[in-house]
């Protein structure tokens, strides 16, 4: 029996499905983000370690092939993988050919959003991107972004240079603090403070959910500027491409107005594009990518990848 494993990685986390030739997971694990930018090598070594112990790599010892995609050191994470079993071939998709193969497609249009945010254009011959800058300088409509400003909301309603909204509380309440202060100090003691800022956005959909105005709209302020992202990548070639938009990353998953607000600004400019969201977690994306570029059939593929990875379905 072949033993393949699939990666992905993003700000936050890192996720990965050891599986089998037949395509059967035989075991997941996910563990804390990766990203070299924001974590020590240590720290990493140690994340790569517990990944392999819950993968039983020690028991594997062979993989016919990674398929992976992070964000940061790709060497450095392989090279720790392979102190734990011989691995035979490696492939490396970038964010989005991943974000696209998770809706079934080749080629594309990506708006990511996870705890950094990008637009990725997917053609065939042409890779393009605009945005990812990272969380100083960009990422914006990015969970990082929609996060630092629910604090921010909930910090303007105490202030008093904002309108009222249920933020404050479910801050005060669910991070335990017995004072706005306090949320100086807890993002300033985390050495992640990108995944505790971007955790926040929990808050904004449960606010979203019970109809707080303020959280509805940071919701459809993210979906403005990831519209604008994917309309200005386009826009370099003309408004001409093939294949949907994809919206891709975990703060899609917050509030069903993000999605329709972006899907409306799409097809306002352009109402005969095919705006979707994926059907299964990008990790998948990076099986169905090797398998769909090695020729397999599209529906095919993706019957048999919806009932045996029904786990990571969107």
């Amino acid at each position: 029996m072949k033993y393949f494993i699939a990666i992905d990685g993003g700000g936050t986390k890192l996720q990965a499905i050891l599986y089998d030739q037949d395509l059967h997971i035989v075991k997941t694990a996910r563990v804390l983000g990766v990203n070299s930018n924001f974590k020590s090598v240590e720290h990493i070594e140690m994340e790569i370690w517990q990944l392999a112990k819950d993968l039983s790599l020690e028991e594997i010892k062979e993989i016919e092939y990674v398929s992976l995609s992070v964000a940061g050191d790709r060497e450095l994470l392989l090279d720790s993988l392979k102190n734990h079993c011989r691995v035979k071939n490696i492939c490396c998709y970038g964010e989005g050919e991943v974000a696209l193969a998770a809706a079934g497609v080749l080629y594309g249009v990506a708006a990511q959003s996870g705890t950094g945010s990008d637009a990725f254009l997917i053609q065939p011959g042409v890779r393009d991107t605009v945005g990812g800058w990272g969380a100083v300088l960009g990422d914006e409509g990015s969970g990082y972004d929609l996060g630092v400003r629910t604090l921010k909301a909930a910090i303007y309603a105490y202030d008093g240079r904002g309108p009222n909204t249920i933020l404050l509380d479910l801050v005060l309440e669910r991070w335990k603090l017995s004072h706005p202060w306090e949320m100086i100090e807890k993002l300033a003691r985390d050495p992640d403070y990108r995944r505790q800022a971007a955790s926040a956005t929990y808050l904004t959909a449960e606010a979203a959910e019970m109809g707080d105005s303020v959280a509805i709209g940071l919701y459809e302020e993210a979906a403005h500027v990831l519209s604008h992202q994917v309309l200005t990548l386009v826009g370099r070639y003309g408004g001409v491409w093939v294949g949907p938009i994809v919206a891709s990353g975990g703060t899609w998953k917050g509030q069903g107005r993000m999605f329709e607000t972006f899907r409306q600004d799409i097809l306002w400019k352009y109402p005969k594009a095919v705006v979707i969201r994926p059907f299964v977690e990008p990790v998948v994306g990076c099986i169905l990518r090797q398998r769909l570029e090695s020729g397999e059939e599209t529906e095919k593929l993706r019957d048999i990848i919806e009932e045996r990875f029904s786990q990571f379905r969107i």
